[in-house]
């Protein structure tokens, strides 16, 4: 038997070592993504001019401030996704690009909460149904963030999760903000 196992080694070890590798690479390839947390809340910050790194790190933290944990994995993990992008309509490669990321955003529901600078461009250019919303600036707690003026909070309509608009009301509230 084991002069057979020899034998069969002796043809079929490069095989082995090639499956070997394929799996590595699929492994390394999907294994980060599995073991990232999954994202209680997913933002989108849209305006023509974009937010500072320090901007949007103290957002994030004062919205982790007032969230509950939506997934139940003991965390609260968002998501920040900025667009810099001019929904007014003008027209360059970069742009497009932005343009392009964002509509694979929103068509793909990846974010429920927006800070929107420019509500009027994003409503004429989207089908995306929004929460009236509020200016950020008479918001509490992003009232003296270094945010684009006339920015708005709002959240998507047709979500159809319960915690985004518990949340909204939160933020809204201002309550729990200290």
């Amino acid at each position: 038997m084991k002069a057979k196992w020899k034998n069969w080694w002796w043809y079929h070890w490069w095989h082995m070592l090639l499956a070997a590798v394929v799996a590595g690479i699929v492994l390394y390839s999907f294994l980060p993504g599995l073991l990232r947390p999954k994202d209680d809340y997913s933002i989108a910050v849209i305006s023509v001019g974009g937010i500072s790194e320090k901007t949007a790190a103290e957002l994030t933290k004062r919205i982790i401030s007032v969230s509950d944990d939506a997934n139940g994995d003991g965390r609260v993990n968002i998501r920040m996704n900025q667009f810099t992008v001019d929904l007014s309509g003008d027209a360059n490669a970069a742009n497009y690009q932005e343009t392009a990321r964002l509509d694979a955003d929103l068509v793909g529901k990846v974010s429920s909460i927006f800070f929107i600078e420019d509500i009027v461009a994003f409503r004429a250019n989207t089908a995306v149904p929004v929460q009236p919303g509020e200016l950020c600036s008479e918001i509490m707690l992003f009232e003296d963030l270094e945010l684009p003026e006339g920015m708005l909070f709002t959240i998507r309509s047709d979500s159809d999760d319960p915690a985004i608009f518990s949340l909204y009301g939160s933020i809204l509230s201002d309550s729990e903000w200290s």
